[in-house]
């Protein structure tokens, strides 16, 4: 979801992430990580439409995952591209993009260190990767750079409220493993919060204006009837200047 090992003192639990994220996304069949139904798609084209600029302009989508917000966003006529650094993910992306008119580009990508050229894309976009950042403060300024004057920020936070979900025994203890607390200790400490306020300070330092707190209640209706899981979304919406 956010990078690649490199030669760091990071590198170890970098790589706890990415093992643990490539088994997650190693699926076929859409879930959290994908989209289910036509519905679903309307809903979030519907959300993300206010926020995005007149297509078709040049999209990012970090730590895509398996796809989900890469494909809304080329479904809203937009050229993009999505980035992730598990190669699991990125094959079931592929495999739903090949179903659609408008096909996302796709390949390994750092989010904390995206292989964007300065001031290249007019929207940079991500949805739960804020609280899987080793390093946010870095990530935004990265994305800062990226943006071209006038270029969107938009990064989605969704979690599930307590008490209104399953997890199996494989999925949580691996969960634990990847997400220890020597892991824990550098994110930004939202995890399975309904809150993105601790983001707010480091994103404007990294230059950003225009910085918003969003509840989606569209999101959290439909997730409501279609599955009956009690979700809290929310979206921070930013500028470069």
């Amino acid at each position: 979801m956010s990078r690649p090992a490199t030669d760091s003192p990071l590198d170890d639990l970098q790589a706890r992430i990415n093992t643990f994220w490539n088994w997650r996304g190693d699926t076929r069949q859409p879930g959290g990580l994908a989209i289910r139904n036509q519905q679903e798609l309307q809903v979030w084209m519907e959300v993300l439409r206010a926020w995005l600029p007149a297509a078709p302009a040049d999209a990012v989508d970090l730590g895509t995952g398996q796809g989900f917000l890469a494909l809304v966003m080329a479904a809203l006529g937009h050229r993009v591209r999505g980035f992730d650094v598990a190669q699991a993910q990125l094959e079931r992306a592929r495999e739903f993009a090949a179903n659609v008119s408008n096909p996302p580009v796709f390949a390994i990508g750092d989010a904390i260190e995206p292989p964007l050229e300065p001031s290249s894309v007019d929207v940079i976009a991500n949805r739960n990767i804020l609280w899987t950042l080793l390093d946010p403060a870095r990530a935004f300024r990265n994305w800062f750079a990226a943006l071209r004057p006038g270029g969107r920020l938009i990064a989605l936070h969704g979690i599930t409220n307590a008490n209104s979900t399953a997890i199996t025994p494989e999925a949580k203890a691996r969960d634990e493993a990847a997400y220890a607390e020597e892991v824990k200790a550098r994110l930004l400490p939202i995890r399975r919060l309904p809150t993105v306020d601790p983001a707010l300070p480091l994103i404007r330092e990294a230059g950003f204006g225009d910085v918003a707190v969003h509840r989606i209640q569209a999101i959290e209706s439909f997730e409501k009837a279609f599955e009956n899981r009690d979700k809290t979304w929310l979206v921070i919406t930013a500028a470069r200047a």
